[in-house]
């Protein structure tokens, strides 16, 4: 059971939040894990967006998504920020994590196997091993909401 004083303790240990957001059932996972994180610690949630084209169409899936996390990120009384970067999501988590002082890193994991794995590492390994700060990687690849 966590106690007043210690929740007081806890209060901004992790005082932000990095989610990818991906449009990928394991990044609705990732945000719920970091909701509960966040819950813990008061922390302030962002949400990286990597976007390689901006057409219209993957305009508005991103804001649908946008509204969909920060709906659920505001009712669980957390703060919501949202980020759109351009180029491949690791860079764009690392670059977000040392722009935003990010304290933890949350992402979801693809679950890539055989010769893909080997010749391309997966997104989640990359930011584990670049990132600043530590790293969630969600496995569960089922969606939450």
């Amino acid at each position: 059971m966590v106690t007043d004083h210690c929740r007081k303790e806890a209060t901004h240990l992790i005082h932000r939040i990095i989610v990818l957001s991906d449009h990928s059932p394991s990044s609705e996972q990732a945000l719920f894990e970091a909701m509960k994180i966040g819950q813990i610690y008061r922390s302030i949630i962002c949400c990286i967006h990597p976007t390689d084209v901006q057409d219209a169409l993957s305009i508005k899936a991103a804001s649908e998504l946008r509204k969909k996390f920060e709906e659920l990120v505001r009712s669980a009384g957390l703060e919501f920020e949202w980020r759109t970067a351009d180029g491949d999501p690791a860079s764009a988590v690392v670059s977000a994590v040392s722009t935003e002082g990010a304290d933890l890193a949350v992402v979801g994991s693809l679950g890539e196997g055989g010769i893909k794995r080997q010749l391309l590492m997966s997104a989640a390994e990359k930011i584990v091993r670049d990132a600043p700060c530590d790293v969630l990687v969600v496995k569960r690849e089922r969606p939450v909401f």
